[in-house]
């Protein structure tokens, strides 16, 4: 492997590594294992970090491997990708790229930024993009975004600064792949090509935030001052910490501990703080914070896995189906809002189904335990499954990045990597019924093909898929609701510091005065 030069320093990052070898000379050791490369930002140790606090804990650091939400915290604040978009929006916006176009049918050709630089200090070339693509898709973590770039044939790196990707066929969501964590860019001469990186080895991203400590349950970043993109960020330091429940949130907001609370108040605590605002005349809590709504960005969904016995039995299927129907704001797994999005599955009617079996069919459902409200909200599902008569269903607690034996049934709180009805589909179109594979994938293949003029066919495709999911019913939308953002006084969380599927960024974040 070629080795890469490291970049050069800029002005204040190069005085302090001068700076650092005269201090070690002076000292009377010898300046050999001083290493003058530049540092992830030029703020100060004493900078007061901004804390964050959630609890959806960071599982998987390496960005190949991500599919949780607490996880792509890490991966859109660390590693660059060569395309992103402004939260919930359905228009790419160029990231590590200076521009990306489609140069033909079946070629789309990315100019990187200049100056790209490693946390590490080594420089970011279009030799990195072709190893972290190719690595991404030969690991091919379950449940990651690696699928979404199933099109691509290969990849030509002209020079430095030109990624050329050749596609297998028309696909005009490729795009939207480069902008998933699984593109996320990493340093070919620190990554492995072919195991995933274990979480006690460094995290080298090239984002607007190098880590600098990671503990179970706290991140701390700091600013990077060489990035070049598209979310620089604001604050110096920035600590994100998980904590347990709900009730470690409220007190952190009632002692003024955490600037930013995002995701794991309780409904009641959010029922609590909501009428707190709409009471006080300033629009904020009674310990002074402030609430933001975030307009249906949370969706649960219940999910067979691929593995269960019994997912091939249709009159099973339905029952659960309708068992759930009283119950469902969600029509589709393509949420209201989300580009081509149709009523597919019934909302209320009858919610008593048709039970032909003679004996209770046992099955165990599964929740991750630190999503909001998890284990009610499984509570309230197998309630549901076991009123209808012919069920008997074990909730387990399940990590969902760890469990080697899933549950027949999995509730999932939902963030597509993208605001696009393919990255919602994923998970369906990643396992459909085994008679519907052939049906889907064509529709799937039609949709990524329609171009420029042909969105009425992009519309049917999508409709379709919608449609095939509620007849297969091995993938159940349940609810859309809100989510809030509370943030203590001067802190300012603008609506871009998000990710393109509401992902939870810390770029955008500040503390005003």
């Amino acid at each position: 492997m070629r080795r890469k030069r490291r970049a050069p320093a800029r002005l204040g990052t190069a005085l302090m590594a001068v700076l650092a070898v005269l201090a070690v000379l002076a000292a009377g050791c010898t300046p050999s294992d001083v290493d003058p490369q530049p540092g992830p930002s030029q703020s100060t140790p004493t900078a007061t970090p901004l804390t964050v606090l959630s609890t959806d804990p960071v599982r998987q650091t390496d960005p190949a491997a991500m599919t949780d939400p607490g996880s792509v915290v890490l991966s859109l604040n660390v590693f660059q990708r060569l395309m992103t978009a402004e939260p919930g929006q359905a228009v790419l916006k160029p990231d590590a790229a200076k521009d990306c176009l489609f140069t033909a049918d079946t070629v789309y050709t990315c100019t990187l930024n200049p100056n790209l630089v490693f946390h590490n200090g080594h420089e970011l070339t279009s030799s990195d993009v072709k190893f972290s693509i190719q690595r991404a898709l030969r690991l091919d973590v379950p449940g990651s975004s690696a699928p979404l770039l199933s099109t691509l044939r290969r990849i030509d790196t002209p020079d430095p600064s030109t990624v050329r990707f050749v596609l297998s066929r028309v696909d005009t969501q490729f795009g939207w792949a480069l902008a998933s964590p699984a593109a996320s860019i990493v340093d070919e001469e620190v990554y492995d090509a072919d195991e995933v990186r274990p979480r006690d080895q460094p995290i080298v991203g090239s984002g607007p935030f190098a880590v600098t400590s990671l503990a179970d349950d706290e991140l701390r970043l700091q600013r990077n001052a060489t990035y070049v993109g598209r979310t620089p960020a604001r604050m110096d330091v920035v600590l994100y910490r998980t904590v347990a429940d709900s009730a470690a949130l409220e007190d952190a907001v009632n002692t003024g501990t955490a600037d930013v609370v995002w995701r794991g108040l309780s409904a009641a605590a959010i029922t609590r703080y909501t009428r707190q605002v709409t009471v006080n005349g300033d629009g904020t809590t009674d310990a002074g914070y402030g609430m933001q709504t975030q307009t249906g960005t949370r969706v649960l969904m219940l999910a067979w896995s691929a593995q269960a016995k019994r997912r091939t039995d249709g009159d099973l299927r339905n029952a659960i189906a309708v068992s759930l129907q009283g119950d469902r704001t969600l029509d589709s797994l393509v949420p209201g809002g989300i580009p081509n999005h149709i009523s597919a599955f019934p909302l209320g009617g009858s919610t008593k189904p048709d039970v032909t079996w003679s004996n209770q069919i046992r099955l165990t459902l599964g929740y991750d335990p630190t999503m909001p409200d998890g284990r009610d909200i499984a509570t309230q599902v197998r309630t549901r499954l076991e009123d209808s008569g012919g069920m008997s269903v074990r909730l387990r607690a399940v990590d969902p990045t760890a469990d080697a034996d899933p549950p027949d049934l999995m509730v999932l709180d939902r963030k597509a990597w993208t605001s696009t009805g393919l990255a919602w589909l994923q998970p369906y179109l990643q396992a459909p019924l085994p008679a519907s594979a052939g049906d889907v994938a064509e529709l799937e293949r039609q949709y990524r093909g329609a171009g420029i003029g042909e969105e009425a066919d992009a519309t049917r495709a999508m409709a379709s898929l919608q449609r095939q999911a509620a007849s297969d019913l091995v993938l159940l939308p349940l609810t859309q609701s809100d989510e809030y953002v509370f943030t203590a006084p001067k802190v300012e969380v603008p609506a871009n510091s998000f990710g393109p599927g509401w992902q939870l960024g810390l770029w955008g974040m500040f503390r005003a005065g």
